[in-house]
């Protein structure tokens, strides 16, 4: 059984809460918003139905936004590659902040500067591990010939 069985089996909503850092409603929630955009994109586009499953998607999410983990070292426990572990928790975190159901506009009120002067919360969050790489895709040929010399110096081409 993996994670996400475990945690709909929880019967007690006390210990449910305090693993997913959810009430079980919630949780439902936003189980729902992310099955019905799952459905959405797989209907228009098609995919592949065999990849991670939303329940388990969002299980992922939840404990890396509860524990804050390395990514990692979650993919090792759930057995994935770091890389589909890090578009499945960008995808949950993107798909809930689109929804109206959780908006986190109130959450951004409160942490903005006071007309006195004084921030109300401060929060400082830095990882730079877990940042994805920005490279670029297309016409890299324009500013980068690919050809290097002996010594690892770009060579200037005629």
């Amino acid at each position: 059984m993996n994670k996400y069985g475990k945690i709909e089996a929880l019967k007690d909503m006390e210990l449910f809460r305090l693993v997913t850092g959810v009430t079980k409603e919630v949780f439902n929630q936003m189980l729902e918003v992310l099955t019905d955009e799952y459905k959405r994109i797989h209907k228009t586009k098609g995919g592949n139905p065999n990849g991670t499953p939303v329940g388990l998607k969002l299980v992922i999410a939840l404990e890396y936004w509860r524990e804050y983990r390395a990514m990692r070292q979650m993919a090792f426990d759930y057995n994935m590659p770091v890389s589909t572990l890090c578009e499945s928790i960008l995808w949950v975190e993107d798909i809930l902040s689109q929804s109206k159901k959780f908006q986190i506009q109130e959450l951004k009120e409160k942490f903005k500067h006071r007309e006195d002067g004084e921030d109300s919360i401060r929060v400082v969050l830095i990882d730079v591990e877990e940042q994805p790489i920005e490279r670029p895709i297309e016409n890299q040929q324009k500013h980068y010939s690919g050809k290097k010399t002996t010594h690892g110096e770009v060579s200037t081409v005629s």
